[in-house]
């Protein structure tokens, strides 16, 4: 019994001298055996979402890219084709010194005219169908709306979209795939706070259902 006491004794001391502080490693890249990485940090520059007219020249605004506060380079991909209506996605994304990557989106939204002054459709809308919901509807670029739920109805399905109004009475949903029910797209009407139309979920059989919302 008291041969293993010394040799837990000694074990003991061993284990407190290889606990020495200085022997730990804790440098900006490394602490103890874990490596440090710096993910790239991109921030645009100008807004999320920007709208053009049919058109008009779309020019980039960018974004900036820095790993651990150092400055960085990014590349950029997906186009916008200013002569057709739509909303399209514009990718900047950058590797880090580890190979790991980052990036954020900008959408752009080409709509067919300018938006007449004073029209804005932003508000709740309360779901006119059999499931009481509510959809919260902002602007998000002059033209340009996005609803936290186009869909309602009879379901309970909450389906966010990006959708288009110049005029305040005719209403575009662009053709988009934002939500985990793939491609959508559709049309409508707005009058005195009542949106109603009729949207199509392409990767869903397709499955059309017309819709309405009011303003709160």
């Amino acid at each position: 019994m008291k041969y293993i006491i010394r040799l837990t004794f000694i074990w003991t001391l061993v284990l407190i001298f290889s606990c020495n502080k200085e022997n730990i490693v804790d440098t900006p890249t490394q602490v103890g055996i874990s490596k440090v990485t710096y993910y790239v940090v991109l921030t645009l520059n100008g807004p999320a979402v920007q709208s053009i007219v049919v058109g008009q020249t779309y020019v980039d605004s960018g974004a900036t890219a820095t790993e651990n506060g150092q400055p960085v380079k990014y590349t950029t991909s997906g186009t916008v084709d200013n002569e057709t209506v739509g909303i399209y996605t514009i990718t900047y994304s950058a590797v880090n010194l580890d190979g790991y990557t980052s990036s954020t989106t900008r959408n752009v939204a080409v709509i067919a005219t300018a938006p007449l002054p004073g029209v804005d459709l932003s508000g709740t809308y309360a779901n006119v169908g059999s499931a009481a919901l509510t959809a919260n509807i902002s602007m998000v670029a002059p033209g340009v709306y996005f609803t936290n739920n186009c869909w309602g109805g009879g379901s309970t399905a909450v389906i966010p979209a990006y959708f288009f109004c110049s005029d305040g009475a005719t209403i575009t949903v662009p053709s988009q795939n934002f939500s985990a029910y793939g491609t959508l797209d559709g049309a409508g009407t707005y009058n005195a706070g009542l949106i109603n139309w009729t949207i199509t979920l392409e990767d869903q059989g397709p499955f059309t259902a017309a819709k309405s919302w009011q303003k709160q």
